[in-house]
């Protein structure tokens, strides 16, 4: 096989130059006009397509896209990766918990918005003119396909629409996006096996039977196995891996082997794709970083090169008289809102809001226009019909935002709607609160390390989470790597006994034990326990080595100091303030107390200096107890509330930690800068200094 000329790859580049170009400047224009910006993309490449360009500049036309079929077949190959990672960054969208939260009304909503407009779509494919059927023997087909195009919506356009609207935490946005997703599935699988019926060129019942069998046992094996061995597949290469995005690198490898996989067995590659970015997007590994990097290269690169180029395709002189386009059109709209309308009031939605999801889900923006693609691209639609079915998708998309925001007004929260926003709103401030948590711990320490392992081990016990026990060894140190395998064994089995069923060693050997450190934190971790330094006193936590490390890393540090009271602890006290980093603190507390049933104290101390003046109240500070009482109620965790009063805060802590019994103390500290040592203040020193139950602080990050 002969090499690409210099000529053909110029071409290519330029072609790829100038669509890209095209497409974000238009989608930016759209985006300023508040609308999706996939609908400038898709301009884009109709500007360059033959429909503008080619009619009014045909020499410009013919010099950026001259007749080479390689070139012509390298750029079609890398629009087809771009629809990959634009079907695996949607399925990534597709949030399983929407559809849990969401309820019953997701699946009848779907149901009937895809009945409906299916069965339009079905007789208008059935009864439309031969000129629009590229191929008059394969009418079923045809009408089959343009069933599932008037069908599908468009989520991530969905989503848009609902996030510019405010809707996302409502619970009629979490309505229509519920029912978009169950609808884009369904519609995928549809597609998938239409697709794959269109390649035999023909329907017989045991082809058919035996595709669907096929899809099916996908599906289930995607449900049964494919979530846990995506999920394991991620968090075993999270765990072992020293290059930079490499989880970019392993999403974008389960995209293509399921996508090889539907397309081998005679589903369609974006079915494949699609089925994985849900995998991915539901593993509990995946981090919002993950979603950025995917997110970055498909919708800035991929995905507007795949519009450009599907927009290319679109031939308006091949479109002849509109009527076409208005019925067709027509019966999309209708369908939807007739549909979706029906499915919403039979779901116990009132009309408005019944109408206001069927409006939603009439976009097809992006989902309609792929359809479209395959369907050119197998030969059941003619240049016509594919434009046609662009056309719809971009002005569906188009009067989806303003008649949204015509029919939500006077749709007012619900009291439900209102408890649930303030319950996220409180659990969004639990650090370490995710599934799968990545925490790293450091096994220097002696007792002080065993019990940092501990305390981490209530945040690891998810079978995606996992505990990184490591080591850092100057180099040139003898027996380094011995003596870490006899401490990574007692920690292991510290970690095993408090439940967290995954912890691994990591052992490295670096000029300084503080590069070391440094060097590893910067790996993605949720969080890093470390125990207290051997070499300072009661007043002091950390020395040179542990000051480094909370000056320079992005994750939480916890800093434990062991009194060698039993463990798992069963009274706790957490001091909070009206202080972000002192609530982190108690968050830690009450999902250590929650996991080993322990007590809890949230204290508050107000200061009698404070007092002076007229403005003071007997229950000032009771808020800040209140709502750490209320995040634990949250957590069906029990959380004693306490405000006390005392001329020092210090002083009052030291005393209700003694007198309470208390044999763990949790503090949220700040790091006050000191070239010198770990220094969190004078009150903090003073009550390391005289408690002596164990101690953690938990040091934001900088």
């Amino acid at each position: 096989m002969p090499p690409l000329t210099e000529s053909q790859l110029l071409g290519f580049l330029l072609q790829v130059a100038v669509l890209l170009a095209t497409a974000r400047v238009l989608a930016e224009i759209m985006k300023r006009f508040g609308q999706a910006p996939v609908i400038g993309e898709l301009l884009a490449g109709i500007a360059l397509g033959p429909s503008i360009l080619g009619s009014f500049w045909p020499a410009a036309y013919a010099f950026l896209f001259p007749a080479s079929l390689t070139v012509s077949h390298l750029l079609e190959a890398f629009a087809w990766f771009g629809a990959i990672l634009l079907l695996l960054y949607i399925g990534l969208e597709v949030d399983l918990q929407v559809l849990r939260q969401a309820g019953e009304r997701a699946p009848i909503i779907s149901a009937m918005g895809i009945l409906v407009p299916f069965a339009g779509g079905f007789l208008l494919g059935w009864f439309a003119p031969e000129r629009y059927l590229a191929a008059p023997d394969q009418r079923l087909i045809f009408a089959l396909f343009l069933a599932v195009a008037l069908s599908v919506s468009a989520v991530p356009v969905i989503a848009k629409i609902l996030i510019d609207f405010g809707l996302m935490r409502r619970e009629l946005g979490l309505t229509i996006l519920a029912a978009g997703i169950v609808d884009d599935s369904l519609g995928w699988l549809m597609l998938s096996v239409i697709a794959g019926l269109a390649t035999r060129g023909a329907i017989d019942l045991a082809t058919a039977i035996r595709f669907i069998a096929e899809a099916a046992l996908f599906v289930g094996f995607c449900y049964f196995a494919g979530f846990r061995l995506t999920a394991w597949f991620l968090r075993w290469v999270d765990d072992r891996s020293y290059i930079e995005h490499a989880k970019l690198t392993a999403i974008v490898v389960v995209a293509l082997v399921f996508a090889v996989l539907t397309q081998a067995i005679g589903l369609h590659a974006v079915f494949g794709a699609f089925v994985a970015g849900m995998m991915v997007g539901n593993s509990a590994r995946v981090r919002k970083s993950d979603l950025e990097d995917i997110k970055g290269v498909t919708l800035g690169v991929m995905a507007p090169l795949f519009f450009a180029y599907s927009g290319m395709r679109v031939d308006l002189s091949a479109l002849g008289d509109p009527l076409g386009l208005l019925v067709v059109l027509a019966v999309a709209c209708a369908s939807k809102f007739i549909g979706c309308s029906l499915g919403g009031i039979m779901a116990g939605l009132r009309w408005r809001e019944a109408f206001s999801v069927a409006v939603g889900m009439n976009a097809r923006g992006g989902v309609g226009i792929i359809v479209a693609l395959i369907g050119l691209s197998l030969g059941v639609l003619t240049p016509a019909t594919y434009t046609i079915i662009v056309l719809v998708a971009i002005a569906t998309s188009l009067m989806a935002p303003p008649l949204l925001n015509w029919s939500l007004r006077g749709i007012e929260y619900t009291p439900e709607e209102s408890e649930r926003m303030e319950r996220d709103r409180l659990l969004a401030r639990l650090p370490l609160s995710r599934e799968g948590a990545k925490l790293l711990v450091l096994s220097g320490g002696g007792p002080h390390a065993d019990l940092a392992a501990h305390i981490a081990s209530a945040f690891a016990s998810h079978p995606d989470a996992s505990v990184t026990v490591f080591h850092a060894s100057v180099a040139g140190e003898p027996r380094e790597r011995e003596v870490f395998a006899e401490r990574f064994e007692r920690i292991k089995g510290i970690c095993a006994q408090s439940g967290a069923p995954n912890v691994l060693p990591r052992f490295a050997v670096a000029d300084s034990i503080a590069e070391a450190i440094a060097q590893e934190s910067e790996r993605g971790y949720d969080a890093i326990f470390a125990g207290a330094s051997h070499e300072r006193g009661y007043d002091e936590i950390g020395g040179d080595v542990l000051r480094e490390l909370v000056f320079n890393t992005h994750a939480p540090v916890i800093i434990v100091r062991n009194s060698e009271a039993p463990v798992p602890f069963k009274r706790i006290l957490a001091p909070v303030t009206g202080a972000a980093f002192a609530r982190v603190g108690a968050a830690v507390a009450i999902q250590y107390a929650r996991v080993f049933n322990a007590k809890l104290t949230a204290l508050h101390v107000r200061e009698r200096s404070t007092e002076t003046g007229s403005g003071s109240r007997p229950d000032d500070g009771r808020e800040f107890v209140d709502e750490i009482e209320l995040l634990g109620r949250q957590l069906k965790l029990h959380v004693e509330a306490r405000v006390a009063i005392g001329r020092r805060a210090e002083d009052v802590i030291v005393a209700t930690a003694h007198e309470g019994g208390y044999d763990l103390l949790v503090m949220g500290v700040l790091y006050r800068s000191s070239e010198q040592r770990l220094y969190f203040g004078p009150k903090v020193r003073q009550i390391l200094s005289r408690t002596r139950c164990s101690v953690a602080l938990v040091v934001p990050p900088q």
